[in-house]
């Protein structure tokens, strides 16, 4: 496993075979091991690379201020990637639409997944999940919270446990419990755009906008709205995944994003 040396930081990433480079940029929930099912399918016509960012996976969190955006471009720098297609799912699409405002020569395609947004309000139903997670972490029941994590954001809103196979709520559940133990409160990330909803209209490269249509409510409707705001944008609902459609159903996942990225 490859590391690159990123201001202070020893980033952990991934990097598959060659041809056009596509970036993969994980979810809040998960690290780089997400796309683990997906990258194999995606090399045979692309450099795959996948990093984890800090704190996830097998990068560090250590103290101080740090941009998730200007790491990732950094990255590409040290691998002498001049242009890439970017691909983010959740807290990585945002990162990527980041990384496409404030740096467009480096964005050749985006694809963003279930992608959050600035100033969003969420439904109560989400942001009630989202105090009773803290709590539990304010109560050091950190399993605890990395379960709350599986059921809202893989299982998501209309499924049981038993809906969605054990061993990969296990998979996510483990991504989550290692993220749980890289916290650190006196690391905190920013944007280089300060706000990424108010300059929708300026991205530039062609993009892809895809949601699971059974993820919670309001990040299919943050969906429809990038698809709106980003000039050109195209969008797809993914039949029968929630909030990590590459974990879910990667060869669907695959289907969906080669034939943009090959345009």
């Amino acid at each position: 496993m490859p590391r690159l040396r990123i201001d202070g930081v020893e980033m952990a990433y991934d990097d598959a075979s060659e041809g056009p480079p596509v970036l993969l940029l994980h979810a809040g929930i998960a690290d780089r091991t997400m796309w683990e099912d997906v990258m194999p399918m995606l090399a045979e016509r692309h450099r795959v690379v996948a990093p984890d960012f800090r704190g996830f996976g097998e990068t560090a969190l250590p103290d101080g201020p740090f941009v998730y955006a200007a790491d990732v471009a950094a990255l590409l720098d040290g691998l002498g990637i001049e242009r890439t297609h970017v691909i983010g799912v959740s807290m990585g699409g945002h990162v990527a639409l980041d990384l496409a405002l404030a740096k467009p020569h480096l964005v050749d395609r985006l694809v963003l997944v279930g992608a959050g947004i600035d100033g969003w309000e969420h439904d109560p139903a989400l942001t009630a999940a989202w105090a009773d997670e803290e709590a539990a972490f304010e109560r050091g029941e950190l399993d605890e919270v990395a379960w709350m994590n599986v059921r809202t954001w893989l299982d998501g809103p209309t499924r049981e446990a038993g809906d969605v196979p054990t061993a990969l709520r296990r998979r996510v559940f483990e991504m989550q419990r290692l993220a749980l133990d890289h916290e650190n409160p006196a690391a905190t990330g920013g944007w280089l755009t300060p706000s990424r909803r108010e300059r929708l209209g300026d991205v530039a490269a062609p993009t892809l906008v895809l949601v699971g249509e059974l993820d919670q409510r309001g990040f299919r409707r943050i969906a429809r709205y990038l698809a709106g705001e980003i000039p050109g944008a195209r969008f797809e609902e993914l039949p029968g995944v929630a909030h990590l459609p590459p974990l879910e159903r990667p060869e669907a996942f695959a289907r969906a994003v080669l034939p943009f990225l090959d345009m």
